[in-house]
């Protein structure tokens, strides 16, 4: 984010001492500007350039084709609190008044995307240098992610664990069950008695008693 500061003076002496102290203090020169309406462009073009929004640069066009001088600066967000830091030093100046309400206007920086992951203009991507295979089981320069292969067995060449320490199959399909105990007779034939009544006596019998 970026703080555009603007600041109208009463002539180019005024806005130079203005200058003088936020270089003193050790802003960028860089991101200062004075306009005037002697340029070599139309102060509104210069004003469009250096950012300084529409309406607050519609207020200060008459004055500055009068003669003032306006002060701009673009403060950027780091270092952190050099935005604050400016602000406060224009502010022990005077400056003339044109109606703004606020003269301190944040803008958003979008990102760009055609730098975006790039070192600089016109550089490669991060990690993306073309593929140079390397002899010697070297990784640098080979494509360090492989294509997976399907695998049944974890021995490489297909065996199974079990068949290094048993010859058998650990695992068989189990048989159907129809006794608790093994070999297939009821636990009920120990007693000599059925336990399970499997035909019930006829209604009649009861009302026959």
């Amino acid at each position: 984010m970026t703080t555009i500061i603007t600041r109208l003076y009463p002539d180019v002496t005024a806005a130079q001492a203005v200058v003088a102290a936020l270089t003193g203090s050790g802003h960028n020169p860089a991101t200062i500007e004075v306009i005037t309406r002697d340029g070599p462009t139309a102060a509104t073009d210069r004003m469009r350039a250096a950012r300084v929004p529409s309406a607050s640069a519609a207020a200060y066009a008459s004055a500055i084709a009068e003669g003032r001088a306006l002060l701009v600066v673009n403060a950027p967000f780091a270092p952190m609190g050099t935005a604050r830091h400016a602000i406060k030093t224009v502010n022990r100046f005077p400056a003339l008044s044109v109606g703004l309400a606020n003269e301190d206007v944040y803008i958003r920086e979008d990102p760009k995307v055609d730098l975006s992951g790039k070192i600089y203009s016109g550089k490669t991507f991060f990690m993306s240098n073309p593929y140079r295979p390397m002899g010697h089981g070297h990784i640098f320069g080979n494509n360090p992610i492989s294509p997976s292969k399907p695998r049944t067995s974890a021995i490489r060449g297909g065996a199974y664990m079990s068949t290094k320490f048993w010859p058998g199959k650990l695992l068989s399909a189990p048989k159907a069950r129809d006794s608790v105990i093994r070999g297939g007779w009821l636990a009920s034939s120990l007693f000599g008695l059925p336990t399970t009544i499997r035909e019930w006596p006829s209604r009649d019998l009861y009302t026959k008693i």
